[in-house]
């Protein structure tokens, strides 16, 4: 492969609870609107899935859903010179990580 596409979604659902210290609810994204859970994938460059993380609250935002289960792995692959595209979720994810400057 020439390079690998990591991206994230929600996926909405409707039977989950949970709240933050701050009284706000776990699983609500606020950039969706919408409650569910936040999951990565890695996929290669036709869209063929190759990897699915496990799920974390709606409220994580993607780089943090990334650097938990995702980068880890990538990290090692980047550092053999296989480059990783991401969207703007995922700025500042690290080294053969590009992301959209604008």
């Amino acid at each position: 492969m020439t390079h690998v596409i990591l991206d994230g979604t929600l996926i909405a659902s409707d039977r989950l609870a949970g709240v933050r210290d701050t009284g706000n609810d776990l699983w609500f994204s606020q950039r969706h609107k919408a409650f569910g859970g936040n999951i990565q994938f890695l996929s290669a460059p036709d869209g063929t899935p190759l990897w699915v993380s496990d799920v974390e609250p709606g409220s994580t935002p993607d780089i943090t859903t990334a650097r938990i289960h995702a980068l880890p792995a990538l990290y090692k692959v980047a550092a053999d010179g296989l480059p990783t595209l991401a969207d703007k979720g995922h700025i500042g994810a690290g080294v053969r990580m590009f992301t959209p400057c604008c």
